[in-house]
């Protein structure tokens, strides 16, 4: 039994790719063959369309079969994973192991994030599986009217019944426990939420993530709302943001990066973790920054301005607390002309206030970090064709993170984040400037 990828590519869904794994039992870490259609190769496998049209910048298109000691990094970016996979889990009525990673790639990907899909998950979609509207009435899921903001917000019997119906839970895994639920929800024209996947393109008005805490805890509520207010200080730093995120009665409103609506069509981006990019076929993995910034060196198309990008990043990451920042949140998006970039930064939160304590996840190797505390001189270190360059962008950097306090003030963060983070601040704002 096989899997096939497809890819959105020239304004359709095409078929790509499949992935045969020797044993299906065995999960992820399976020897599996992976090879691209003979039909999508010959049309994509030229040396100025390959990587663009490949499902993985490890991948591109081309004519190989491979041979894989265990599945294709790409394809945790995939998987329903955390609240989302225990959803499926249920749902499918499988227990947890590597045995129910097969089914769960055939089920429960139809709609991730990105520009692929698995054809199977697709074709098990039943539209007419009947679901709950707000109104108490059940009607087909392709009948469904959509639900009202404020029943989103709710999150009642029929919005939660509906959203297990049709499978809308966010892939993406978490170094922490307790990941919250990431619901993909699409917005009609005239103004109602609907289930990712379940309205065609010309009806789509606007893409979004939503996420609401991960407990119940006070602390919990605190991340995620201080995190549509970091994402604004990032803006005002000059860092790479898509979009204002809308927080709203313990939700958290995402607008998508990697959707665009643009003149009634609806464009799909290709969109790959860093570690995937990498190579980590595995969940919880501990990779050095040094190893991911080679990643952006390999396969970004202007690697220079990526990795400046980068390294600020780290910065802010540092200074503001953000300790789940390993390469899962960190991803790269594919765009024609435009190559391979950085995507917009996401899931940028002060998790140092998470209450079940966590680590910094990513961190540079011993001789540039110490005990989470990176030596911004040292890890210039690591980029001599560019240390020049990045030194005298830090320092300027430095030069605008002086304010951050009233920054952070000014984009709404809690006075007592800004109170914690503050020493931190001045303690990093004084290398940079001192680069």
């Amino acid at each position: 039994m096989a899997a096939t990828f497809e890819i959105y590519r020239g304004g359709r869904w095409q078929a790509a790719a499949m992935l045969t794994p020797t044993d299906e039992d065995a999960g992820l870490d399976a020897a599996c063959q992976f090879e691209y259609l003979l039909n999508y190769a010959a049309d994509y496998a030229g040396p100025d369309t390959a990587r663009l049209a490949g499902l993985s910048c490890r991948f591109p298109a081309d004519f190989q079969q491979y041979r894989l000691d265990h599945w294709p990094p790409f394809v945790l970016d995939l998987l329903p994973s955390g609240y989302g996979r225990q959803q499926w889990l249920e749902q499918l009525e499988l227990q947890d192991g590597p045995a129910a990673d097969w089914p769960l790639l055939r089920r429960g990907t139809a709609y991730p994030p990105g520009n692929i899909r698995v054809a199977e998950a697709v074709a098990a979609k039943n539209p007419a599986t009947p679901v709950p509207t707000a109104a108490g009435d059940v009607v087909p899921m392709n009948q469904h009217p959509g639900f009202a903001r404020a029943e989103v917000l709710a999150r009642g019997e029929a919005f939660a019944e509906y959203a297990f119906q049709h499978g809308i839970y966010a892939a993406g895994a978490s170094d922490v426990q307790g990941v919250a639920p990431k619901l993909l929800l699409t917005c009609d024209r005239g103004g109602a939420w609907h289930a990712e996947g379940r309205l065609a393109d010309d009806d789509v008005a606007s893409h979004w993530l939503v996420k609401r805490p991960r407990g119940e805890r006070a602390d919990d509520r605190k991340v995620l709302r201080n995190e549509a207010a970091y994402m604004q200080v990032a803006d005002q730093l000059g860092l790479r943001v898509h979009a204002k995120l809308e927080w709203e009665e313990d939700n958290l409103f995402v607008p998508r990066f990697d959707r665009e609506v643009r003149d009634g069509e609806v464009l799909r981006y290709g969109m790959e973790s860093l570690y995937s990019a990498a190579g980590v076929a595995e969940y919880g993995a501990r990779v050095s920054h040094e190893v991911l910034c080679d990643t952006i060196e390999t396969y970004c198309t202007d690697p220079a301005i990526e990795l400046l990008e980068y390294i600020k990043r780290d910065v802010v990451n540092v200074i503001l607390g953000n300790k789940d920042n390993h390469g899962r949140n960190t991803a790269l998006i594919r765009k024609e002309p435009g190559g391979v970039a950085l995507a917009p930064l996401f899931d940028f939160a002060p998790m140092y206030l998470d209450p079940e304590g966590i680590a910094r996840v990513c961190r540079w190797s011993d001789e540039l970090e110490t005990a989470g505390d990176p030596e911004w001189a040292r890890v210039l270190e690591h980029f001599p064709d560019h240390a020049d360059e990045f030194r005298d962008a830090l320092r300027d950097f430095g030069k605008r993170l002086e304010p951050l306090a009233d920054i952070m003030r000014g984009c709404g963060v809690d006075d007592d984040v800004i109170e914690q983070r503050n020493h931190t601040m001045q303690k990093h704002v004084v290398q940079l400037l001192a680069l």
